[in-house]
């Protein structure tokens, strides 16, 4: 509005200026002009403008608009961006037109024009004369994005000395990316040091919450209010008595974060959230909502977690406006799927969708068939799904399939071996942990790998039978150094030939980062057939990976072994964690 009103009033002002000659020009002339604006017709107003003589930037505007810039950070921002922007910018001397003498002031104390109290910006430092700017020191004048990068390194002990350094390191600082592992302290879990941590600003980068049964009271209203105001990345609520707290305040709560997994640990009713609170949670869920990832987990044996009682269009528009849905061990009818599944394949942003431990009699696959084409993530983790519906599912994906990552759970060696592999290989993370599948089957998949004819750069065949060690050991020696990650299981699910073919190809070189899965290092040790592979050969393919597991309590390796390991630490290699 303020920008409008400054190009509508240059192109009248110039047309009226070339009509009366006995208009002042320049400052003046603007000065008069805008204050008949202002006080006669009331219109915002807002300008900088820079002296070419003095090299000062006067602001001029109504008094509203500048007592909202004042209230704001807008000023100190454009402050940095004048000094930042000219060639001479030490030269240059902010100043505050509302306060400015009618003559230019050269005294160094003077009371002409004191400013009232307000924002200390940096040229109303001195009360008692305008502040002149000192030459910036290298950090000073370093962008934001790099200020960020700094502190990003930083711990958070030091993160938060940082913040009290100065008005811009604490902008920068504060950044919610910066504080991505701040959790809640363990002491605030007492009353009244939680009371006190919220009455300090350091509360407002908060990050991650856990309300569980870690603390000494009970949650209700009260307590409730400190964390509303938060934008939370990560919250996990379980096992935790939240009965005096509304369901309003639960339910914003949970939807004012990125990231929640709600937990039911025991059937004990004061230990769960209720079902008032788990509609709210959803009802909001569908219409204002931060939450990008929502997760729904059952860990009571023998009791799932119970949301038959929820409208189906509830639960259909919630679950649809996420990107992330993981169903644990739930119970929902075939109503409420179908429901689900319907909006999915309409309206939906859920790009990854997990559905574990479930009754495979109540997953009907033939429901995902106009929703997999929307999918980037699909896992059945726990779910053991029967051969028909094994059988459907991958025949679905392999007409429309763009999963980057898939967990399969079933008898897999009924499926076609060129259909499987066709799907499989379409996808860069594949998981068949506790699947049964075979060794041609495995085979393909294999030779695909090898001749870069594949999306796969992670395997995990975790419990997949014997079918792996009926591979041939040089074929899986060769498509595991092609992958990222390659699980092959337990200790002993290679045979003593695809140990040593393995490592040996291992040793001129691999893809491979480490060996299991990302996250579960497996002790390179406790293979069953370590001991057989070259000393030399081990330790190059060791020094070839970057993260490697060596456990000395339960070892198979030879001392030979173990000294060619050590002795390549003082040579070249790729390997940065032990």
């Amino acid at each position: 509005q303020a920008y409008n009103c400054l190009i509508h009033f240059y192109k009248r002002s110039k047309k009226s200026m070339e009509m009366n000659s006995n208009i002042l020009f320049g400052y003046e002339g603007l000065r008069i002009q805008v204050q008949t604006m202002i006080e006669t017709k009331q219109t915002p107003f807002l300008s900088m403008h820079l002296d070419q003589e003095t090299k000062r930037v006067y602001v001029m505007a109504d008094s509203e608009s500048i007592k909202k810039l004042r209230e704001s950070n807008a000023l100190i921002e454009i402050e940095q961006i004048l000094k930042t922007s000219f060639e001479e910018g030490k030269k240059l001397n902010l100043y505050d037109q509302k306060y400015e003498a009618k003559s230019a002031c050269t005294r160094s104390l003077h009371s002409c024009h004191d400013p009232k109290h307000r924002h200390e910006l940096s040229w109303e430092k001195d009360p008692h004369g305008w502040h002149k700017h000192q030459n910036p020191t290298v950090i000073e004048k370093l962008p934001t994005e790099i200020l960020q990068r700094i502190f990003g390194s930083l711990e958070l002990s030091d993160l938060k000395s940082v913040i009290l350094v100065s008005k811009q390191w604490n902008a920068v600082a504060s950044k919610p990316a910066l504080w991505k592992e701040f959790d809640l302290p363990a002491k605030c879990c007492e009353k009244d040091k939680y009371v006190k941590f919220f009455e300090g600003s350091l509360s407002s980068n908060l990050q991650n919450l856990a309300l569980t049964n870690n603390f000494d009271f009970q949650f209700d209203d009260l307590h409730f209010e400190s964390l509303l105001h938060l934008e939370l990345s990560f919250l996990e609520v379980g096992n935790i008595d939240l009965s005096n707290v509304s369901d309003e305040y639960v339910a914003k709560l949970v939807n004012n974060c990125k990231e929640c997994v709600i937990d039911q640990w025991s059937a004990n009713d004061s230990d769960s959230l209720d079902e008032k609170k788990i509609e709210s949670i959803l009802s909001q869920m569908g219409s204002k909502t931060r939450l990008e990832s929502f997760e729904l987990s059952s860990y009571n044996h023998g009791n799932k977690f119970d949301l038959s009682f929820v409208p189906s269009n509830i639960l259909a528009t919630a679950f649809n406006n996420l990107e992330s849905l993981k169903l644990q061990s739930v119970n929902l009818e075939t109503s409420q799927w179908k429901a689900i599944f319907d909006t999915m394949s309409v309206n939906s942003k859920v790009k990854h969708l997990y559905l574990e431990f479930l009754d495979h009699a109540t997953v009907d696959v033939k429901m995902l068939d106009s929703v997999l084409c929307n999918l980037t993530g699909l896992n059945f983790n726990g779910t053991m799904l029967k051969v028909k519906q094994l059988r459907h599912l991958v025949e679905s994906l392999d007409k429309s399939c763009n999963l980057q990552t898939l967990r399969l759970e079933g008898d897999l060696t009924n499926i076609p071996t060129k259909l499987l592999t066709r799907v499989l290989n379409q996808i860069e993370d594949v998981n068949l942990s506790y699947s049964v599948i075979d060794a041609d089957q495995l085979t393909e998949i294999f030779k695909l790998i090898i001749d870069d004819a594949t999306n796969i750069k992670w395997l995990n065949l975790y419990d997949v039978g014997e079918g792996v060690k009926d591979v041939d050991p040089k074929i899986l020696a060769m498509a595991a150094n092609k992958m990222k990650s390659f699980n092959f299981g337990n200790s002993s699910n290679l045979s003593e030939d695809q140990t040593v073919e393995m490592f040996k190809e291992m040793s001129k070189g691999t893809n491979l980062k480490l060996l299991g899965p990302v996250g579960d290092v497996l002790a390179v040790n406790r293979l069953e057939h370590i001991g057989t592979v070259d000393p030399e050969t081990l330790a190059r393919a060791i020094h070839n990976l970057e993260t490697v597991w060596l456990d000395f309590g339960s070892s198979s390796l030879t001392s030979a072994q173990f000294n060619a390991i050590f002795k390549r630490f003082g040579m070249q290699g790729k390997l940065q964690i032990i």
